[in-house]
């Protein structure tokens, strides 16, 4: 077991295990779904990047298959030569 940084507190991890514990083996994980769910259940305050980690970290864990199904960050446009 690794150690956890500041910004994971207990709360989030049992209610991520909470949430693999009952999910069906043979269907792959939305990461986006056990976000919103942490979100809705907690208000957790931590950022999406580290959640997101956290939830891949224990499904893949659990040898569960994930769905990476999170909207890329949008990207600023580089300035076009005219």
């Amino acid at each position: 077991m690794r150690t956890l940084s500041s910004e994971i507190n207990a709360e989030v991890v049992v209610a991520i295990d909470h949430l693999l514990e009952g999910h069906s083996k043979t269907i792959p994980v939305s990461i986006m779904w056990l976000i919103d769910e942490v979100r809705q259940n907690l208000g957790s305050l931590m950022s999406t990047d580290a959640l997101e980690m956290l939830a891949v970290e224990m499904a893949t864990a659990r040898h569960l298959s994930t769905v990476l199904d999170r909207r890329p960050k949008s990207r600023r446009r580089r300035a076009t030569p005219r």
